[in-house]
């Protein structure tokens, strides 16, 4: 029989235990791969809609035990992208957005998961998002794991541009085919 605290204390050593080092992706790198996953996005749309600015940010990878010493940057950071869509989707057109990206992602040869109004991508190092709503409104976010960490030890700099609210503008748009 194995004592509890040896156990915590080998769970603690494992979740601790430093992963092996692999290369992290520039950050020009990572934006130039949001970038073109949120413009194939919006170019597969006919008729267009038009997207509101896209909100870029960066999440440092964390360490160890946050709240005491044991919390440290690892070097890594997850960027992201968000943006939505301006065009108000009507509830008759909802499922549209889907198929249409759906279609664009499959066409990729990635592995969609579609549930309910949303679908989802994962892979090894990135993650692409959508979803179309009840609301009207549609969003879609990329994200690149593994990217090299810019931001500072207080967590400033980093990859973070574009309005704060970047979902503000969502579904505010009547739109001759999307919104009727």
């Amino acid at each position: 029989m194995i004592v509890p605290g040896v156990l915590l204390a080998l769970l603690v050593g494992w979740y601790a235990w430093p992963k092996p080092e692999e290369p992290t992706v520039p950050v020009e790198q990572a934006q130039h791969r949001i970038e073109a996953e949120l413009a194939d996005v919006a170019g597969a749309f006919h008729p267009g809609l038009q997207w509101a600015e896209a909100r870029y940010e960066s999440d440092p990878d964390l360490t160890g035990f946050c709240g005491t010493s044991g919390c440290k940057k690892t070097g890594r950071a997850e960027m992201l992208g968000r943006q939505t869509a301006r065009v108000r989707i009507a509830s008759k057109r909802e499922a549209e957005p889907l198929d249409i990206v759906q279609a664009l992602w499959a066409a990729k040869g990635y592995s969609v998961r579609r549930e309910g109004w949303s679908l989802e991508v994962k892979s090894s190092g990135f993650k692409l998002w959508f979803v179309s709503d009840v609301s009207g409104c549609a969003e879609l976010q990329v994200s690149v794991f593994n990217v090299t960490d810019i931001s500072g030890d207080n967590g400033e700099g980093g990859f973070g541009h574009g309005p704060l609210d970047y979902a503000a503008q969502c579904a505010t748009v009547d739109d001759p085919y999307w919104s009727h």
